[in-house]
């Protein structure tokens, strides 16, 4: 069946492709575009060469991985032999090369995101549209609304509140996670968003997310100004903003207040047990709060010193009130990280199951505190309890994406890989950014030895892991990971290339994951240089720096000969030994 337009692009731009289809469509115009995403070794579709032959306009999408694509060239080459009108539109900035120099030669090229223009120029081709393009940024995965809390901007006059505005972003994200209509971003990610330079439209389209909470805050002493709004990004509209003021000992009325306003804003009718959670206060001592939130923002370093910093504003907080049941919980986790990371005393895991059990006497149904049991249990070597919290902690949060995440968790620290996998799949579908949970399940995937899984979930995290660079190009985790990634995809040689473009990383753990893709490749003696560097870097999980000294048999005979190999084992050593 005939069509307008004939769009070619490389399976690797499917996303940018898909969207191009969508405003095009909903411009009234008819789009041919391949969905089987042919590869190189494919045979060529005579369903594709009669498409091209039909097409009034060929559409062909540039981008690096365009330019490498045998199936596009040969799509352009027939639309050129065949004089069809090409419209060639630019993903990003590319070079052109002779396969395409000749056949594009003379044609204007435009940015794809300019639909206007490529309106207008379809437009002059015969092909007119009948409505105006709808542009739809985001794509909505379930029946939930999403939305982010930004972090909130400090405009106190000493500009030292910063931990405060932290605080409060983070309470109104623990509080409207409870409300099941909406799919609330998490903490981390909100944190990390102050590192991204680019515009809100960018990041929303990129993380599909289409509601945000803008916000500021301005603490002198005892008085406190908080101001915030509810932005549609896909409107563009404010759909409320609001100022409010008062004394510290109202930061709860506030907080109240903003988070029934975002339920109102977006129409949402909240069940008894929602209203409950939205308007229950963690504690009536405004002071033994603010300690907790300055603790909350030292505990999200992830460094030794700011787990001490946390630890000891936590203590405080509990003696200004004995009955602030999230502050046990949350002093029990960061003692159990401190552990993990830093510090391999017992007394620390035995303090952490204590103050846990007070945390769940004082709340019976503080479920999340099952996350640093569940942990807990994991570093005493006591499974049987570290299961049985995960479950608990699952069976009573069924809606939270952290829950499935804990037990997918727990099967992986325990070798149940391919008991992980489901719960790790429930994870993200729950929470569909969550980049960890993406990386967990390939490395599940591949350690139960079921390819087709390590491959199909490979390539879906992939895509995720490009955003994730796109957006913070200097985060060293994301680049390692990436770059492990497309080894389990099948990638060998772009896994090669990001492994050895690791000079500059200072973070122990991604210098860590940078030896083990560096063993899987082959290269042994490289990753037992990396594997050192990772350690005195910092990193100290016991658990993995043994395994990976201890790799299966077949291995051993080849780096045993390696010089820094005798190192490695002595370093570690001396650590299991702290």
């Amino acid at each position: 069946m005939p069509q307008d337009i004939f769009i070619s692009y490389s399976s690797r731009d499917r996303e940018s492709a898909d969207q191009l289809t969508e405003l095009l469509i909903s411009a009234g115009l008819s789009v041919w575009i391949d969905r089987s995403g042919l590869e190189v070794s494919s045979s060529w579709s005579s369903e594709i060469v009669e498409a091209i032959n039909n097409c009034t306009a060929f559409i062909v999408l540039l981008s690096p991985a365009s330019l490498e694509s045998h199936n596009v060239i040969k799509e352009v080459s027939l639309a050129s032999q065949k004089r069809k009108k090409i419209l060639p539109l630019d993903l990003e900035p590319v070079q052109l090369t002779k396969d395409f120099e000749y056949q594009l030669a003379g044609i204007q090229r435009a940015p794809m995101m300019n639909i206007d223009s490529i309106i207008r120029t379809l437009g002059k081709l015969g092909l007119e549209a009948t409505q105006a393009p709808v542009l739809k940024l985001i794509k909505e995965t379930d029946f939930r609304k999403s939305l982010m809390i930004l972090p909130f901007e400090d405009l106190s006059p000493t500009a030292d509140n910063q931990w405060f505005a932290d605080g409060l972003a983070a309470e109104l994200i623990s509080v409207l996670s409870n409300v099941r209509a909406l799919r609330v971003t998490d903490q981390q990610t909100t944190k990390e968003f102050k590192k991204y330079g680019g515009h809100l439209t960018t990041y929303a389209k990129e993380m599909n997310i289409r509601y945000f909470i803008q916000g500021s805050v301005r603490k002198f002493g005892d008085q406190i100004k908080i101001t915030s709004a509810l932005l549609d990004i896909e409107s563009g509209d404010h759909l409320w903003q609001d100022s409010l003021k008062g004394r510290m000992d109202d930061i709860f009325d506030i907080q109240e207040t903003v988070a029934k306003k975002v339920v109102d804003g977006l129409n949402i009718i909240l069940t008894k047990e929602e209203e409950k959670k939205v308007t229950k206060k963690p504690t009536e001592n405004a002071e033994a709060y603010e300690l907790v939130a300055k603790a909350d923002e030292y505990y999200h370093r992830h460094t030794k010193e700011g787990f001490l910093l946390s630890i000891q504003l936590y203590t405080e907080a509990i003696t200004l009130d004995s009955n602030y049941a999230i502050a046990y919980a949350s002093k029990a986790h960061t003692l159990a990280n401190l552990y993990r990371n830093y510090d391999r005393a017992p007394k620390l895991l035995e303090e952490g199951l204590r103050l846990v059990h007070i945390a769940l006497q004082l709340k019976p149904n503080l479920w999340k505190a099952y996350n640093p049991l569940s942990l807990i249990y994991l570093l005493q070597g006591n499974n049987e309890e570290s299961e049985r919290a995960a479950i608990e902690y699952n069976r009573n949060e069924p809606d939270d994406a952290n829950s499935y995440y804990t037990l997918g968790f727990f099967y992986s620290q325990t070798a149940q890989y391919s008991k992980s996998i489901a719960p790790y799949e429930k994870a993200i579908k729950l929470n569909p950014n969550n980049l960890s949970a993406y990386f967990n399940i390939v490395i599940s995937c591949n350690k139960s030895q079921d390819e087709p899984k390590q491959l199909e979930w490979a390539a879906k995290a992939i895509p995720k892991s490009d955003r994730r660079l796109k957006l913070f190009p200097d985060d060293e985790d994301a680049r390692v990971n990436h770059a492990i990634l497309l080894h389990f995809a099948g990638r060998d040689e772009e896994a090669r290339i990001f492994a050895r473009d690791h000079a500059n990383v200072k973070d122990g753990k991604a210098l860590f994951n940078i030896a083990c893709l560096q063993f899987d490749l082959q290269d042994f003696e490289s990753g037992i240089t990396t594997f050192c560097k990772a350690i005195d870097a910092g990193f100290r999980d016991i658990r993995l720096l043994h395994e990976f000294l201890n790799p299966p048999g077949d291995i051993i005979p080849k780096i045993e000969g390696i010089h820094d190999y005798q190192k490695a084992k002595q370093m570690v050593k001396e650590l299991s030994g702290q």
